[in-house]
């Protein structure tokens, strides 16, 4: 089986000639391999360097079955300019580290968007916003009425990486779930307050972010995206089973529900604490959740996860990148992964990989050591 055949068939609930080996990457993955330093200003983008194409050999060159996440609209559409939606970017770099504003004039008020930028390794650039569009009820009203509709999403990206992947693999585009694209524009300690404080400006808003997430993964599977990589990481155990099924699920369940209609398939990205909501999953349509993090950076047990999830969901992920993968040796990546997967295989729908993308500075043994377990220890 290719790549992408392997992938279908797993996500399909169909055989398999073995499991297939897609670990989550990043750009620093790809520059690392290649020994390119991106600049802040292009990080996604690169003027003389395709990150889209080389992501697709550093698949090649591990030996993984590829899920390609990197066609994504990493500009965000809300931050482009239309009808009475006017865009305003100011920049003050400093070395490897830059802050953009961006102040965006309506004919009711403006809104103010800060954004921080830091180069946290050599081939990683990392960004956290600082001040956010929807500070009040009156900014939301005013981004509802103006900001852009989701056919302006650039899914330029989207159309490199299924023209790059062909037959080994998948397209996976990322795009927010509704909490997580809440907290585009939305302070995240508000966001989960505001159902227990004005729990009818919250439903209004979750409705607002349902629409704009399923507007953009619709545009994305239009280009061709496979899959959605869709991020549900912020509504994690710390929110409580009752505030998931109560505030969360339902919305969740109708973009899983859209995209499914659409023709494409979700892996529900959770890379952090799920143990107490993990059950509700079972509901929501999903076709994979990624990625059962075990302590200490999350909080998955994979026995129990076993027993709860339903047989019918793939699940992907549960070996640790943060510390694990970076310092292990190679013998104990091989013990890890050949346990992992004589735990797994009898009950099948299972994608290996690791728990978040891996980290510049993995040693390259033990990608290969990771491959040649899931080669050796996953064929059915």
């Amino acid at each position: 089986m290719n790549g992408r055949e392997r992938l279908l068939a797993t996500l399909g609930g169909q055989p398999v000639d073995r499991v297939a080996i897609a670990p989550f990457l990043y750009f620093n993955s790809v520059y690392e391999l290649f020994g390119y330093v991106p600049d802040i200003d292009n990080f996604s983008d690169p003027p003389d360097f395709d990150p889209i194409v080389k992501f697709v050999e550093y698949c090649d060159y591990f030996g993984f079955d590829v899920m390609h996440n990197l066609g994504s609209d990493w500009g965000f559409y809300m931050f482009r300019p239309c009808d009475n939606w006017d865009v305003r970017i100011a920049e003050e770099r400093r070395g490897d580290e830059k802050q953009r504003t961006i102040t965006i004039r309506t004919p009711e008020g403006d809104l103010r968007h800060v954004e921080n930028y830091r180069r946290s390794s050599r081939y990683l650039v990392v960004s956290a916003p600082e001040e956010y569009l929807v500070k009040s009820p009156r900014d939301f009203e005013i981004l509802r009425k103006y900001a852009p509709t989701p056919d302006l999403l650039d899914a330029r990206l989207v159309r490199r990486a299924a023209q790059a992947v062909g037959d080994k693999g998948l397209v996976a585009s990322n795009a927010g779930g509704v909490f997580n694209m809440l907290n585009a524009w939305r302070k995240l300690d508000d966001v989960m307050s505001d159902p227990l404080s004005d729990e009818g400006f919250y439903r209004e808003m979750a409705a607002y972010a349902r629409d704009c997430a399923i507007g953009a993964m619709q545009v994305m599977i239009a280009n061709g995206a496979d899959l959605i990589e869709m991020t549900g990481n912020l509504a994690t155990s710390a929110v409580g089973p009752r505030y998931y099924r109560k505030y969360v699920l339902d919305y969740e369940k109708q973009v899983i529900d859209a995209v499914h209609a659409a023709g494409a398939l979700v892996n529900y990205h959770n890379c952090g604490d799920a143990a107490r909501i993990m059950h509700l999953y079972n509901e929501m349509g999903m076709d994979c959740w990624g990625y059962l993090t075990p302590p200490p950076f999350g909080d998955v047990d994979l026995d129990q996860a076993l027993r709860v999830i339903r047989r019918d969901m793939v699940l992907r992920g549960n070996i640790d990148q943060v510390e694990f993968m970076v310092q292990a040796t190679p013998q104990q990546v091989n013990d890890r992964v050949r346990d992992l997967l004589l735990k797994v295989k009898p009950r099948g729908n299972w994608i290996l990989s690791t728990t978040d993308f891996l980290f510049d500075g993995t040693p390259y043994e033990n990608i290969r050591a990771f491959t040649a377990a899931g080669m050796a220890y996953g064929q059915y």
